[in-house]
Parts: C-alpha cells; structure tokens; sequence
C-alpha cells in the first residue's frame, strides 16, 4: 500500500538512540495525532513512488525494544498521546530474531501536541511538515467541538395480517 496522509514507512536507522532521530519520532508520531491519526511502520524501506520496496534488516528486539519506543514517544511529546498502540512483529527467514514495529497513532481530541524540538507538526500528503499559527490554534479548539453521531435504529414492526381492500367502480 502506498504511504498516504494516514500512512508512512520509515527505514530501520529511523530508530536509534540518538537525540536527532529522538526528535524525529516525536515530529512524525505527534504528527499524525495533530492531522487524522495514522500507521508509522519501522523497518521497511520504501521507493521513490512512496510504496514499501522491501522489509529492511529490522531490529534486534533487546537493542530496540517495544518499551524503549514507548518510553520516547511519551516523554518527547507534550501533551502525552492516548491511545497509541505499539505492535512488534516478529520476522523470519534470514532475518529470524529480528522484529519490526508498526505504531498505530489515533485522531487525538487532545491536540495539538508539540515535539521535542517545541514545534507543532501535522501529517501533509508524504510528509509531516510544522504547523502555521492558526491551524494550531484550530487542532486546540477540537476538543470544544461537539463529536456528533447519527445513529439509525430500524425495526421491523409486525402488522398482523394484511387484509386486502378492493373497490369496484361501476360506471352508471
């Protein structure tokens, strides 16, 4: 599937202990909390067409742990995210041992919420690009907004027997 507003691949160097590539995960996963939520996948490469060209080597599951990832997303963005899911997948073949991550990122109503570098990101086609002003101050009043739902019930209602009425007209 082709990387879109509520999707995006990141090669396996986009997780290291580094404080750049710390701040970059806070940008990309605050990101999609600010716009419509999203899917970050960590360990697979993607082409020039943005669709995933192969699965990179991974990650070694005690170096980079579930936890780890968890812990940097939640003391990098401000205000903290709820529910974010964090999901190891195992790999095999060659490359046995090793895991990928897939982090689901939902809609927050509690936007915007800021990265490490004390900016505000929104998720824009490929990319996760810095807020302006006023969209900031828009994601902030989500929360104000009214989360509407129309909900249809439709019963079926038992008549009883139908009784047919049939009218003659005669002419005179």
């Amino acid at each position: 599937v082709q990387e879109d507003l509520t999707l995006d691949y990141k090669a396996s160097a986009a997780l290291q202990r580094s404080d750049k590539k710390k701040t970059e995960i806070s940008k990309d996963v605050s990101a999609f909390a600010n716009s419509a939520g999203g899917t970050l996948v960590y360990g697979v490469c993607e082409d020039a067409a943005h669709f995933p060209a192969e699965i990179d080597l991974g990650y070694c599951p005690t170096e980079i742990s579930k936890e780890w990832l968890e812990q940097v997303i939640n003391s990098t963005i401000q205000r903290r995210i709820d529910g974010i899911r964090i999901n190891q997948v195992q790999l095999s073949g060659t490359r046995a041992g090793r895991v990928l991550y897939v982090v689901y990122v939902p809609q927050s109503v509690r936007a915007p919420h800021m990265a490490l570098n004390k900016k505000f990101y929104k998720r824009y086609n490929f990319e996760s690009i810095p807020m302006e002003e006023y969209e900031v101050r828009d994601a902030a009043r989500r929360s104000e907004s009214p989360d509407l739902k129309i909900t249809f019930d439709i019963q079926r209602i038992a008549l009883g027997p139908i009784v047919e009425i049939t009218s003659l007209i005669s002419n005179d």
